[in-house]
């Protein structure tokens, strides 16, 4: 074979491909399975199911009450004045003397700051002792723990715990 006759050969092979190529995307623009990024004639309708929708809806509405909690707290603020309660849990013996455990409440709508809680044992009419701590914050509908140090036994007398006064924060 010569050098002309294997071009030649080439030229008709690489047409005859060429044409092969053209009559495949020709049959692909006509098959309603092939897309290719073409449009066919048909739509593409995917519908989105019931189930995916109720769901969306949920979601909306919980988003939007969660707003709308926020919003409604942001805008009608409770102002009511901090409410702080004291109850004692626990009396414990120390090397110094006894410790007072207590819990502190606040359920009012307001915070206090620098609450100050006073113990005071007495017999009678007679105070025997008074103890007092500081606590430095006390949120709105929170509860701190403390405790108050005695010489003696609280268990021996008559024993009260109150929050003494706050200042606002």
């Amino acid at each position: 074979m010569t050098r002309r006759t294997a071009i030649t050969e080439h030229k008709r092979q690489s047409e005859e491909e060429v044409v092969t190529a053209a009559q495949f995307a020709q049959e692909d623009e006509h098959d309603p399975n092939t897309d290719n990024g073409r449009k066919t004639g048909q739509e593409d309708k995917s519908e989105i199911p019931p189930l995916e929708w109720v769901i969306a809806c949920v979601g909306l509405v919980l988003v939007a009450g969660a707003l709308g909690l926020l919003l409604y707290k942001a805008i009608w603020k409770e102002v009511s004045p901090p409410e702080v309660t004291v109850r004692v849990f626990s009396v414990v013996p120390t090397q110094n003397g006894f410790l007072v455990r207590f819990h502190a409440v606040n359920q009012g709508g307001s915070s206090a700051e620098g609450v100050v809680i006073e113990g005071e044992l007495r017999r009678g009419t007679e105070r025997a002792e008074t103890s007092h701590t500081t606590l430095d914050y006390l949120p709105a509908r929170s509860e701190r723990r403390g405790g108050l140090f005695f010489t003696q036994d609280p268990r021996q007398f008559d024993f009260q715990v109150r929050a003494f006064g706050y200042e606002e924060p």
